[in-house]
């Protein structure tokens, strides 16, 4: 594609064409602009204009729209050209379409961060939520919930229906108590049967209680598997910043304390402070 010094269109190719949907005489005279899928922030476009207007070119990754309203992500290379007074003329700008190469990145980043089976968080990525919702804590004044969570007797109900049914149970723990949940919320699988949740800016004792009392009630029905009725609940342990502790290792220590207390009291329960 290029355009003059104003931005308007002056010519595409037909690879132009065959990316975007549009045909040449659709796009002649018009700007760029209508590319936008309105993805990208104001920003990112400051910066392309400042590099440009420097005389230099612009190398990124645009998320761009195609004529039917479909997204693709394009890396392109804008080139400034200087007419015969040494002043930019025109913009060059080729690309091509990384669509496929962003998708399979972005499942790559998803697949280090996340448990294949459930879909949660992992253990490395909990250990970063937890690390954000205290900084916002200190900052704000406001508290935060560290929970650890575990599946009541799970290995003899794995060991009695199998594998396949076990992780039936774990998928429906992780979709019961994500319900149960905040979007600022984080419950995460750490291993095995084991979940640690943060409850971002909940300074309230009642409130933690009632979430905490709702996940425990969400998990107590029996998980489906085939015709069987598998019997389920959780044992829940939590402490709160900075009532209970204010560093992040003393709070997790104390949260597990507190679920083993859960647990050695019969289980399908949970329990709130150190």
């Amino acid at each position: 594609m290029l355009t003059n010094r104003r931005g308007v269109i002056e010519y595409v190719n037909a690879a132009f064409e065959a990316l975007t949907g549009y045909r040449a005489a659709e796009v002649l005279g018009r700007t760029p602009a209508l590319l936008k899928s309105g993805r990208q922030d104001a920003a990112f476009y400051r910066r392309m204009w400042a590099t440009l207007r420097r005389g230099r070119a612009f190398r990124g990754v645009f998320v761009n729209r195609r004529k039917g309203g479909q997204l693709f992500h394009e890396e392109e290379t804008i080139r400034p050209l200087r007419g015969p007074d040494g002043r930019i003329a025109y913009f060059l700008s080729a690309g091509r379409d990384v669509t496929a190469r962003m998708r399979e990145i972005r499942r790559l980043r998803h697949s280090a961060t996340h448990d294949a089976l459930t879909g949660l968080p992992n253990r490395a990525l909990y250990a970063d939520r937890l690390a954000q919702a205290l900084r916002q804590a200190r900052r704000s004044g406001e508290g935060a919930v560290v929970a650890m969570m575990d599946i009541d007797a799970f290995k003899r109900a794995n060991t009695r229906f199998g594998h396949l049914a076990g992780d039936a149970v774990l998928q429906a723990v992780a979709n019961r108590t994500l319900r149960c949940l905040r979007a600022v919320d984080t419950v995460a699988r750490i291993g095995g049967d084991e979940f640690a949740l943060v409850l971002a800016g909940t300074r309230s004792r009642t409130a933690a209680a009632n979430v905490l009392e709702k996940i425990r009630a969400a998990n107590a029905a029996p998980v489906r598997f085939g015709r069987r009725r598998i019997a389920t609940s959780v044992s829940i342990g939590a402490v709160a910043y900075p009532r209970d502790a204010r560093h992040e290792v003393t709070l997790r220590k104390r949260a597990d304390a507190a679920l083993y207390a859960a647990k050695a009291a019969g289980g399908n329960r949970w329990r709130l402070g150190s």
